[in-house]
């Protein structure tokens, strides 16, 4: 008689052996399993002891005696659809699995007829690589076929440096599930590494990450309990910071901004809600930034931003009328006057927005005014700074983005002299439609934005500086970008996308398949340590408000 454990045996045939890295077993007929789903194989041992292997289910085919398909239609009475077949035909549902582990390092094939089990959760923790982690960061859980349920983590030295560092998630938009998940991994990260850890999220899309410190009231008991299964607590995120960009009108507050009115007052009443602004000294080093998105083949524009560096100027107003003063001609240099008054239109038009105003002589305190390099220099372990890009036209979106960017890696290789590098911690900086700022194409901006994050994600991990990005489509991010993250997640996504991007190549066509069919809350996720390319895994509901417009 077989354990009740026991799901099948194993399959080895002349055309089709088992491996050291694969093997198949045919499965019971009263057995309902899945792909991802993990098995524990009987194996020899060392001595009188017996080991045991663990495996990956990848495939699964159901096989019969019949010679082919016509056969099959044969025996129906030539294609009668009613007609009980002549010959019963004998049939078993063969998986093929992955190999991940034996719990005495025996590297030898498995045998023929060897017993086939479901896997305990030790025993899977142990095959994934879990159990050995030194600082576990949760990121979601395992749901198997026999109702067993595994907390999964990711190691915080491969997520955040300094082993390895990074994260990117892509996949289709609709499905609340790239930026949760980030939040959900984001709020991991806090609640168990609160005293190393600062967070910087930039919103962009509506208003969902305005209230993060907010409870989310409509959290139901099974979202509370899948928070609970990975070691969490459902709760929303402390000591969050907002910040807005300036906008010139007491009526709405000096705020430009689509967050209701009552929230706004609530948070510039708990004194965590303030309006960035860039006066002419704190942004004519960043100008190049903001033409991050025009084609400059030859860098003349970047060229003339850097002049602009040493300018005197002492507002916004002469600044514009030295660099309209260099489109006369005759003026001496190596730049082309042409290139001059391109410049000038661009400076003009892209810095008419209040955004672009000096500190306020008055009403200084009604307005909130913080420049984004002060706010960078507050920010401190366990904070986190919300800055709110979403009302601003995408030119000025790459601005901000870039300017703070550089402003913390200037922090960090000691380049502000009175902010010690040690006091922000490790920081994370979430970024969505990370394509925007790291487009896989080049237009000749690489020298500016793109080399930025380039620098981040090739040098962050040492300097405690980590990009968790997220994109719809993978294939439109540069590849030195994506291929410095040692995390990489994967929710659902197109069949096009798929076919089209070339790190999708080398996935088996099971989670191909299954990387188009994945729910909402459901992801698969490729992880340094983990002793599989990738595995599936669930995640609860936010556990903070995301107000609607």
């Amino acid at each position: 008689m077989t354990d009740s454990k026991s799901i099948g045996k194993i399959t080895a045939t002349e055309k089709n052996p088992t491996s050291c890295t694969e093997l198949r077993f045919w499965v019971h007929r009263d057995v309902v399993i899945r792909p991802f789903d993990i098995v524990r194989v009987n194996h020899i041992g060392r001595g009188s002891s017996r080991s045991h292997t663990y495996a990956l289910v990848q495939e699964l085919l159901y096989k019969t005696d019949s010679a082919g398909d016509l056969a099959n239609y044969v025996s129906s009475d030539f294609g009668e659809l009613n007609a009980q077949p002549q010959n019963e035909r004998l049939g078993t549902t063969v998986a093929e699995a992955e190999v991940l582990y034996n719990d005495q390092d025996i590297e030898m094939p498995v045998r023929d007829g060897a017993l086939v089990d479901w896997a305990d959760a030790d025993g899977i923790r142990e095959a994934l690589g879990l159990k050995a982690l030194r600082r576990p960061i949760p990121a979601g859980y395992l749901q198997m076929s026999n109702g067993e349920e595994i907390p999964v983590e990711f190691e915080a030295d491969y997520l955040i440096g300094p082993e390895g560092a990074h994260l990117n998630i892509a996949g289709i938009s609709g499905l609340a599930t790239k930026t949760s998940y980030a939040m959900f991994l984001l709020n991991s990260l806090q609640q168990r590494l609160s005293k190393n850890v600062s967070i910087v999220v930039f919103n962009v899309k509506g208003t969902d990450l305005l209230a993060l410190d907010e409870p989310n009231q409509n959290l139901g008991d099974r979202d509370r309990s899948g928070w609970r299964k990975c070691g969490l607590e459902p709760s929303p995120f402390q000591n969050v910071t907002y910040l807005y960009p300036f906008r010139n009108d007491d009526a709405c507050g000096f705020t430009c901004s689509h967050i209701d009115r009552e929230r706004h007052e609530r948070q510039r009443n708990a004194g965590t809600a303030f309006n960035y602004y860039y006066d002419v000294e704190a942004a004519k080093r960043k100008l190049a930034f903001l033409f991050s998105d025009i084609d400059d083949p030859n860098g003349t524009m970047e060229s003339i931003a850097h002049q602009l560096h040493e300018s005197q100027a002492e507002s916004w107003d002469s600044l514009r009328r030295e660099v309209r003063d260099r489109t006369d001609k005759g003026k001496p240099g190596d730049i082309p006057v042409v290139s001059w008054r391109k410049f000038n239109r661009l400076l003009r038009t892209r810095t008419e927005h209040d955004l672009f105003s000096e500190k306020a002589a008055t009403k200084a305190d009604a307005k909130r005014q913080r420049a984004t390099a002060d706010a960078m220099r507050r920010l401190q372990p366990g904070q986190v700074l919300v800055i709110d890009l979403e009302p601003l036209p995408d030119y000025l979106q790459a601005f901000v983005f870039g300017d703070v960017i550089q402003t913390i890696l200037g922090i960090k290789l000691g380049d502000e002299e009175d902010t010690d590098p040690r006091k922000l911690g490790t920081v994370v900086v979430f970024a969505d439609e990370l394509n925007k700022y790291a487009p896989r194409t080049s237009r000749g901006n690489d020298k500016t934005l793109t080399q930025g994050l380039l620098e981040v994600t090739e040098r962050g991990r040492s300097l405690g500086l980590v990009l968790f990005g997220a994109e719809q489509f993978r294939s439109g991010v540069h590849d030195r970008v994506l291929g410095n993250c040692s995390t990489n997640v994967f929710g659902r996504t197109s069949p096009v996308e798929i076919a089209k991007c070339p790190d999708y190549s080398h996935f088996p066509a099971t989670q191909k398949s299954a990387l188009s069919r994945l729910s909402q809350g459901e992801l698969l996720l490729q992880h340094a340590v983990f002793k599989t390319s990738l595995i599936k895994v669930r995640f609860p509901r936010s556990s903070y408000h995301q107000p609607r417009v």
